[in-house]
């Protein structure tokens, strides 16, 4: 049975009314979609608009919200359950499915300059003050490169295509980077968020 929270409920009930009162739509329900293959599925979140629902989808009734999937997906998302996350780090819907179970990432080749002060050290603000962070709603952060006082960060998991991804980038990640380690002029983000999952999202508040 598929799981709403009630605090993701919450958070859907009022984008639902901004998207009646600010563009005259009545929204029906979620759209939850997937792609990929286990392990690396990835899970979508729409408004699906009164009267435009798929034929072919299947619904379900979730805390008061109706659920549309693809037919063909309905057995694998039975069980997932929908959230919604709001830390200092992110800002947004995610979805769990007991169906698939995480393996860890291979390890990045690791070129000479991680092992540069100045990298040991980014690493370090990573490893303490950002990853436990992101790593509750499956989110990771790593370190790529460091060259010409830049450093290079690629973020995954939960956060790889999040549509806070600038949020959690600008009021966290450099910030605390730039803070610890001064020498440290700038952080580019190398992610390919095309990539991964936009999830559905709110904003700041």
């Amino acid at each position: 049975m598929i799981e709403i929270t009630d605090f993701a409920k919450k958070r859907i009930d009022v984008l639902m009314r901004q998207q009646k009162e600010d563009h005259q739509k009545t929204i029906a329900g979620l759209r939850l979609s997937m792609k990929g293959a286990i392990p690396n599925v990835e899970y979508g979140l729409a408004f699906v608009e009164a009267g435009k629902e798929e034929p072919g989808d299947i619904s379900v009734e979730a805390n008061g919200i109706k659920v549309f999937m693809e037919q063909k997906n309905g057995k694998f998302l039975e069980d997932v359950k929908i959230d919604f996350i709001q830390t200092l780090q992110q800002n947004g819907f995610k979805v769990d499915n007991p169906k698939v179970v995480s393996t860890p990432a291979s390890a990045p080749e690791t070129p000479a300059n991680l092992n540069s002060p100045e990298a040991i050290a980014v690493q370090k603000v990573l490893d303490t003050e950002i990853n436990p962070g992101v790593a509750s709603h499956g989110g990771q952060v790593t370190l790529v490169d460091v060259k010409d006082q830049v450093a290079y960060v690629r973020l995954g998991g939960g956060c790889q295509g999040c549509g806070m991804a600038s949020v959690t980038l600008q009021q966290g990640v450099i910030t605390a980077i730039k803070k610890a380690v001064p020498t440290i002029q700038n952080v580019m983000d190398v992610t390919d968020h095309a990539g991964g999952n936009n999830p559905y999202y709110s904003g700041p508040q």
